[in-house]
């Protein structure tokens, strides 16, 4: 939930509202200046005829005939009345107005809020000193006249500048005539402040829940802390009752907890999930990092999820962690656990206290590192667990220039296990000493170019990374958090080929790569950017996890990445990974995406994974007319030949409201079912939305790629 209720003005309106006056220029020395075709006096009095123009600092009045009297500062306005206060301009045909306490009162009255684009009309406006206001018998719109589609009718509304805030009673919404909400009460911010009460209701369909009603409730407890509260009713589950606590610890820290409770009627059982999360800085170097959650059950985001992207979930993350940074690295400690969601369950870190340093540089070129982890690890099912002791310690020297670089380095890791759980024919002990050293050099040449008529730099970048790590038998040693990556470009200058410790790859290779720029020689942004490279090994790698045949080949899968913006509007993006030996893709990762503003951009994607993976998907919004939107999105398994997920929708769209209608049908967490969802969402702009945010579900980011092998 936002941190704000609902702000008139947040969605910008592009209706043109009949301002004919703009706010006045006005005078720079606190005087009071007036001007008009005649005048004349009666005593102190004046009055004005003709064009009446009365200006200062924060008002412009002007009028057919005024009478001002300048002991007071009254003035009784007549004919054809425009005032100018601050963003706020009232037209009317009778008033009174004070321009020394800054108070006015007009009947009958037009009234413009110029920064929110808004209109309406009031039976009388009062314009207090203290910068409130009250207005009765008001109407409230940012449709143009004279027949508004949608419009807010408030026997009164009164309105605080100072705590920019407004109040009303006997609130009526109206769309295209047809009455679509009521209010005895009804309170808002006018700027950015927070306000405590109702927010705007959502409204949606789904299969695995019915017909749902999401009532939220917002209470701006303080200035640094608020809460949100949410009744959910699903016609098929039942009421769910939701809360989210937020509170700032000043400017250092922020902590937040939800809850959610359902007693569901289909399942005849009670559901709940508990999250909390801080996160803070305390004594300058120390942070603070905590994230738990929990959830009564597997299915529980497949059935109630809000939200468009949790039913990917796997792992929910119950980690606690206490961190020290210093200019030379890092001091870590952290508990870290995993509630499993449908997947296997996972090694769980009870602690885990790591240390990585890196010194400030020796005569300018020499460099000295350690990382280093202890780490205790348990699992569930009571299979091997026990302490893992890993230290990293290195020393490189580096060489750089413009041109060039020479980076030779040398490590050394000592590994040592006290474990548990071990079969009776194993031992409980073991270690691992491994020396490793490598070269890392490169070269970097550049030449000016022109393209599209601006100056750029093109660079050509050779580089070549040499590694030697010494083999040692380690298949006797435990994987508790060790896997093998997905191959990337950056990949080939690794010192060990597996993501964690439990493993260190022996080593006699060389990778070679090349990489080329080309850069804007006015703004420095990269306009392309491509890179090739391979590893060459000398020697066969005779290291692996369990279940996994040793690789004999002579050279790594050829490796290659694109990256290019063909102009502002357009990205193209490419990469895999070529294997030579078979002549075969491994994995490939193909995207395009345009955008030419908010209205028209779409992205196309393609990812292939050989044996595993092979899917596609279209996202994006594009505008059919003036009115009309078209958005969507699909995503394809080629391999499953199956849609995973799949939205169309349609967006009308005025000046002053917008509507769209999306139908969504995706693959469930289980990888078998389908799941069916309608959403619809009614934009008052300049006020507020009904519905589901359904432009979250074009962000191409929450497009996840499902493996049915994977979870099944």
């Amino acid at each position: 939930m936002p941190l704000s209720a609902a702000v008139p003005g947040s969605n910008t309106a592009s209706c043109n509202v009949n301002v004919d006056n703009q706010p006045a220029p006005v005078p720079q020395d606190n005087k009071t200046v007036i001007s008009a075709d005649d005048s004349s006096t009666q005593g102190n009095k004046f009055i004005l005829d003709g064009h009446v123009i009365i200006r200062d600092q924060d008002q412009t009045i002007q009028a057919d005939r005024v009478t001002y009297d300048q002991a007071s500062g009254d003035a009784e306005l007549q004919g054809n009345i425009n005032l100018q206060h601050k963003a706020l301009s009232i037209k009317a045909e009778q008033g009174h107005a004070n321009t020394k306490d800054k108070t006015a009162k007009f009947s009958e009255l037009e009234y413009e809020l110029i920064n929110y684009s808004a209109q309406g009309e009031a039976a009388t406006a009062e314009l207090h000193k203290n910068q409130t206001a009250t207005l009765r018998d008001i109407t409230y719109t940012t449709c143009s006249k004279p027949d508004p589609d949608w419009k807010i009718k408030a026997d009164m509304v009164k309105l605080d500048q100072n705590n920019e805030t407004a109040s009303a009673e006997n609130v009526l919404l109206r769309f295209k005539g047809v009455p679509l909400f009521y209010f005895p009460r009804f309170s808002f911010p006018t700027g950015d402040k927070r306000k405590s009460g109702f927010l705007i209701p959502s409204f949606g369909e789904s299969s695995s829940a019915g017909t749902e009603i999401d009532i939220p409730w917002y209470w701006n407890i303080a200035p640094n802390r608020d809460a949100t509260f949410n009744l959910r009713y699903m016609s098929d589950r039942g009421a769910q009752l939701g809360t989210e606590y937020r509170h700032l610890h000043g400017n250092n820290a922020l902590s937040k907890v939800r809850l959610e409770y359902l007693n569901d009627d289909i399942l005849k059982d009670d559901r709940n999930l508990i999250s909390a999360q801080h996160n803070g800085r305390y004594f300058k170097h120390w942070k603070v990092h905590a994230d738990l959650n929990r959830v009564s059950d597997q299915q529980y985001f497949d059935d109630l999820d809000q939200g468009f992207n949790l039913s990917s979930v796997t792992h929910l993350p119950r980690v606690v962690e206490l961190r020290r940074d210093n200019q030379y690295g890092f001091v870590l400690a952290r508990a870290h656990e995993f509630q499993s969601i449908n997947s296997a369950n996972t090694y769980q870190r009870l602690p885990q206290l790591m240390l990585d340093l890196t010194s400030s540089s020796h005569n300018d070129h020499i460099y000295y590192s350690l990382n280093s982890e202890l780490t205790r690890f348990d699992h569930r099912n009571r299979l091997t667990s026990g302490s893992r002791l890993d230290i990293l310690p290195g020393i490189e020297y580096n060489l750089s220039t413009p041109g060039y670089f020479l980076r030779p380095k040398l490590m050394f890791r000592h590994t040592s296990y006290r474990l548990t759980d071990q079969p009776m024919t194993q031992a409980n002990s073991f270690s691992r000493n491994i020396p490793i050293a490598s070269l890392d050099a490169g070269l970097i040449f550049e030449r000016p170019v022109s393209f599209s008529g601006r100056a750029h730099t093109w660079t050509l970048e050779p580089r070549l990374y040499y590694l030697y790590a010494e083999f040692e038998d380690q298949d006797q040693l435990p994987v508790f958090d060790t896997t093998l990556p997905d191959f990337r470009l950056q990949d080939l200058f690794r010192h060990n080929r597996f993501t964690g410790p439990d493993r260190q790859s022996d080593a006699n290779q060389v990778a070679l790569a090349v990489n080329s720029r080309m850069i804007d020689g006015q703004t420095g942004n990269e306009w392309l950017r491509l890179g090739i490279g391979q590893v060459f090994y000398f020697e066969d790698r005779r290291v692996n996890l369990p279940g996994q045949s040793l690789a004999s080949n002579s050279t790594s899968d050829f490796v290659g990445e694109l990256e290019a913006r063909l102009n502002e509007r357009k990205r193209f993006r490419i990469s895999g990974l070529w294997d030579t030996d078979n002549n075969q893709a491994n994995r490939g990762i193909v995207s395009y995406q345009y955008r030419k503003d908010t209205k028209h951009h779409f992205g196309i994607n393609y990812r292939y994974q050989r044996d595993q993976i092979e899917q596609t998907d279209v996202v994006g919004r594009w505008k059919l007319s003036s009115r009309w939107h078209a958005l969507g999105k699909w995503a394809y398994s080629l391999r499953d030949k199956q849609t995973i997920d799949s939205l169309i929708g349609l967006e009308y769209e005025t000046c002053c409201w917008s509507i769209q209608l999306a139908g969504r049908r995706h693959l469930d967490t289980n990888g078998i079912g389908m799941e069916n969802a309608l959403y619809i969402q009614l934009n008052f702009k300049g006020l507020s939305s009904v519905g589901k945010n359904i432009d979250d579900l074009l962000d191409d980011s929450k497009l996840g790629y499902i493996s049915r092998s994977t979870v099944q």
